[in-house]
């Protein structure tokens, strides 16, 4: 296929589910998403919660606490730490396999202590107080041999193989249990590794709409060569699964699902305004970024604050379709939500206007006001 830039940043955006906002549940957010990556950064509010939150609205830990309880959500690392729907256990089991793999348990020296954890949750599920005792061992990232609680690092991988799960948060604590109390497919799943290996790709598809068929991350857990992502594309291609895709006056090769094909041909006309988090799916693929939007962007949370263009919590605006801008915003000791706006280019008064109106709503979600920075 060869389609304008035009009609495939619309049809992407549509795709991406950005040309209106639906108050749908939780788990259900994060699974059209993909995933949502976990991160300590609050200076607006939990990245986790902030993602979900400018897709859906109105968004607490309650209500993630209330997703993992039910079993809608697990916390899984794909390419970081994430959230995971579901329905999408299979595309996330790949990684648990990996980690079991490393036998991390055993090379830490911490086999008692995972023998321990894992038979008082048989009892019944625990807050990680619960189960901490005062054995330290050193951490991964320091030689000091008491620098870490021997149980906090246990319970860290054992989460990593997918041998517990958290299945609920009580203000920033995390509860643990075993997984088959509310996923009896789990361990079914994890050993089935041909299954993980197609579900990874399918997934990752379907949660990108269209790619780079060079993405190091194509197949979440695909990630060993270049030769891999080949295998696994060359097989989704064969089956009709996804198109190969170019992109008018782009040299990057793309390929795309079916059903981003399909919405290529007749792409919808995008209005509105919208904040993106700074994890939303669609700035995943930076390349992907500039060749369509023509728009280049870094979160700089972890950027030194004398090197930051922006700011450390740059939120992309986008604007009819287009990204136009980036709202800089922190929340003070107060609460209240100051900001700033960073045009690409110049605005119409009246899409200030409507950017202003769509951070109040930010802020009218986090319960706080918004306060307009100074130029």
């Amino acid at each position: 296929m060869r389609i304008p830039p035009e009609a495939v940043r619309r049809a992407l955006v549509a795709y991406l589910g950005l040309a209106g906002r639906v108050r749908r549940p939780f788990a259900e957010t994060v699974r059209d998403l993909g995933a949502v990556q976990m991160d300590p950064m609050r200076v607006v509010a939990p990245a986790h919660l902030l993602t979900v939150r400018l897709r859906r609205g109105p968004t607490t830990e309650t209500a993630f606490s209330r997703a993992l309880t039910l079993g809608g959500v697990f916390e899984a690392r794909l390419k970081e730490r994430c959230i995971v729907a579901r329905e999408d256990l299979a595309a996330a089991a790949g990684e648990f396999l990996r980690i079991r793999a490393m036998n991390l348990i055993g090379e830490r020296g911490l086999e008692e202590v995972a023998r321990g954890i894992l038979a008082t949750l048989e009892r019944g599920p625990r807050y990680s107080r619960e189960l901490a005792t005062e054995h330290r061992v050193a951490s991964f990232w320091d030689q000091d041999p008491a620098s870490m609680k021997a149980t906090t690092m246990a319970l860290d991988i054992l989460s990593e193989e997918g041998r517990l799960i958290v299945t609920g948060r009580r203000r920033g604590e995390r509860r643990y249990d075993l997984p088959e109390r509310l996923f009896p497919e789990w361990e079914r799943t994890i050993g089935d590794p041909g299954r993980t290996r197609v579900e990874a790709g399918l997934h990752y598809g379907r949660t990108m709409g269209i790619f780079g068929a060079s993405d190091p991350y194509l197949g979440w857990a695909v990630r060993s060569g270049g030769s891999a992502r080949n295998t696994l594309a060359q097989e989704f291609l064969g089956a009709g699964a996804w198109q190969e895709f170019e992109i008018e006056g782009i040299p990057r090769r793309y390929l795309c699902t079916r059903e981003f094909a399909a919405l290529c041909a007749d792409p919808p006309q995008v209005r509105g305004v919208r904040l993106l988090a700074p994890l939303d799916n669609l700035l995943w693929d930076r390349r992907r970024l500039q060749d369509l939007f023509e728009f280049a962007y870094t979160w700089e949370a972890y950027t030194p604050a004398a090197k930051r263009q922006v700011g450390p919590y740059g939120m992309p605006v986008l604007v009819d379709g287009r990204l136009l801008g980036e709202v800089d915003a922190r929340r003070d000791a107060a609460g209240v939500l100051r900001w700033r706006l960073l045009e690409r280019g110049r605005l119409r008064v009246a899409d200030r206007r409507r950017i202003e109106r769509a951070v109040g709503l930010l802020a009218h979600d986090l319960a706080t006001e918004a306060a307009l920075l100074p130029s």
